[in-house]
């Protein structure tokens, strides 16, 4: 690498910090202004920083590998389930959460379930979501970052962890939540606006878009610019369980669950909190793709099928095709996606630590800047359990994106459902999807080899986990006593959720009931329209790579249709007012 791209990189890391010291008197306030910046969070902070998490540092280098590896609809592995889930969370889930007016989905559990028992399982979840949970996502995005920066660096792989955890560890434990959203924002233009570049000089470089066209199809045939599945590994029935996957990963840990929860918990109020969702599905599925399906044909142009490591593809381009002054620029954008995602987990695992076991177990009654401090060292002891996970467990990282991606929450997903839609569900059906789901998914997936596509097709391990998850949860929940009534009737009210409720709303105020049930029919109707338009956009998106005019058009149009009665239905129920 040149001066240029050192000094760059520096200016980065420097900015960065600049960040976390500026919002580092605001933070520490208390853990309400840690953790969830004081519910002052605008919608399009909100949208930008939820992208930037889904931009980690494995986003450049896993969606330039699936266009590289099972062509233009590659990446209908993740857009299946990402094209469902996004818009029923932007609908639904985010106002139920921001409604709850809590820290952490840990404290859930005390307002949807009584006894002690739900106390005890607050903690038992809080351990699950903190060391389980956000230390797996870590370990896995430090794992692309190893991927991503190896073929640029020639470092070690303990080296890059090292150096860019350490930054991280400096700006994250200072500013919490409002130093991690605001920084998401910067570090998510400088990721897209970077890779972008990279496009424009590569295709120079090549002689232009249509010398890539030409050797890609001379080398991979027309099959590789197929726009819609099923492909290959991606069949009918793996197509078809991504998307019944989406309709449950809308309130599952890595969706409409944890993180992502946490950002509605942050929100002005519920408006601000469904509008920042629905804008962050359009950077999500659309905007942040474009540069890496690019990229993803450039590499299938440019290098062998039979290249042994796929997951490199991204840093292989750039240590081929770079110039001084834009290797620093992209490794600087690879840092920023790296960083965006691990200090949204770090916080929100750290959120779990403080207010969920020690502030409630350890030391009930301490100081404002007592609670700040615990905060910051649950945020740094995180940290390193990561980089160990990281550099110890990930390997082999398209058996770990589907993993991460689908299977490890296939036990759990009916829980997203039962929850808020099924009155009979209590913490015992709770605290056993919980307690065995993780274990059993790694288990199944790694050491029973069923990560094996060769052996086992994807959706063999994915369906034999969804269905034990839903026969264990619904028997642990009929053969153990029901919530008491005036638990549900207290959760019922404060948080209206649609569903079968009736021994509940039989109960309760009837202008309450009819509210509820006014407000479901819309939901509906939005969600299915919100589906629709997600579905029709990143479909139009791959019929423009893939030239195919007519699919492009009409996709385009549905898109185009659906997303204005969207926006329709949602300004006459006055969303838009409220921001």
């Amino acid at each position: 690498m040149h001066s240029i791209d050192w000094l760059i990189i520096t200016t980065y890391c420097l900015l960065t910090l600049g960040m976390g010291v500026y919002f580092m008197r605001r933070a520490g306030q208390n853990i309400e202004s840690y953790f969830v910046a004081g519910r002052k969070l605008p919608w399009w902070i909100l949208g930008f920083s939820a992208t930037a998490t889904y931009s980690g540092a494995g986003a450049a280098p896993a969606l330039t590998m699936l266009v590289f590896q099972y062509g233009l609809s590659g990446n209908w592995w993740w857009w299946a389930s990402f094209a469902v889930w996004m818009p029923l969370v932007a609908v639904i889930w985010s106002k139920l959460w921001r409604r709850l007016r809590i820290i952490t989905t840990a404290e859930f559990m005390e307002i949807r379930f009584g006894g002690k028992e739900a106390r005890v399982f607050r903690g038992i979840y809080a351990v699950y979501m903190s060391l389980g949970w956000a230390v797996l996502l870590n370990g896995y995005v430090m794992g692309w970052l190893i991927r991503a920066m190896a073929p640029v660096f020639q470092w070690s792989d303990l080296k890059i962890l090292l150096c860019a955890s350490g930054l991280i560890l400096i700006y994250c434990t200072l500013s919490g939540l409002f130093g991690v959203v605001y920084s998401d924002v910067v570090q998510f233009v400088i990721f897209l606006g970077a890779n972008v570049i990279l496009v424009f000089v590569i295709l120079h470089k090549i002689g232009g878009l249509e010398v890539v066209y030409d050797r890609v199809i001379a080398q991979r045939g027309i099959e590789f610019m197929q726009v819609l599945p099923p492909s290959g590994e991606l069949g009918v029935i793996t197509l078809l369980l991504l998307f019944l996957q989406g309709f449950f990963f809308a309130s599952s840990p890595a969706a409409g669950e944890g993180y992502t929860a946490q950002r509605f918990m942050a929100a002005k109020n519920e408006f601000h909190a469904q509008t920042g969702q629905m804008f962050n599905s359009v950077l999500t599925l659309v905007v942040r793709v474009i540069p890496f399906v690019f990229l993803g044909i450039v590499g299938a142009a440019v290098l062998p099928e039979t290249v042994t490591n796929p997951d490199r593809v991204w840093g292989i381009l750039v240590s081929r095709f770079s110039v001084p002054g834009l290797t620093g620029l992209l490794i600087a954008a690879e840092l920023a996606a790296f960083m965006s995602t691990i200090d949204t987990h770090v916080n929100w695992g750290s959120s779990f630590l403080v207010n969920d076991l020690y502030r409630k177990f350890v030391r009930r009654e301490a100081s404002d800047k007592h609670y700040v401090f615990i905060s910051r060292a649950a945020a740094a002891a995180i940290l390193i359990l990561s980089v160990c996970v990281g550099y110890f467990l990930v390997d082999q990282m398209m058996s770990w994106f589907l993993f991460i991606n689908s299977v490890v929450v296939a036990f759990i997903l009916p829980v997203s459902w039962l929850r808020f839609f099924w009155w009979r569900h209590n913490v015992y059906g709770e605290a056993a999807a919980y307690i065995i789901g993780l274990p059993m998914a790694y288990a199944v997936w790694f050491p029973l080899g069923f990560s094996q596509t060769d052996k086992h097709p994807f959706w063999h391990g994915f369906v034999l986990l969804f269905v034990l998850g839903w026969a264990i949860i619904i028997l642990v929940d009929l053969l153990t006593r029901p919530e008491k009534l005036e638990k549900l009737k207290d959760f019922y009210t404060r948080c209206r959720p649609p569903g079968f409720w009736r021994p509940v709303t039989d109960k309760i105020d009837l202008s309450i009931k009819q509210e509820q049930r006014t407000e479901a029919r819309q939901d509906i109707m939005d969600s299915i329209i919100g589906i629709i338009f997600c579905v029709s956009s990143v479909i139009a998106l791959t019929a423009l790579f893939g030239r195919q005019m007519f699919i492009f058009l009409s996709t385009a149009a549905l898109a185009l249709l659906s997303g204005g009665i969207f926006l329709y239905c949602w300004n006459r129920r006055g969303v838009f007012r409220s921001l």
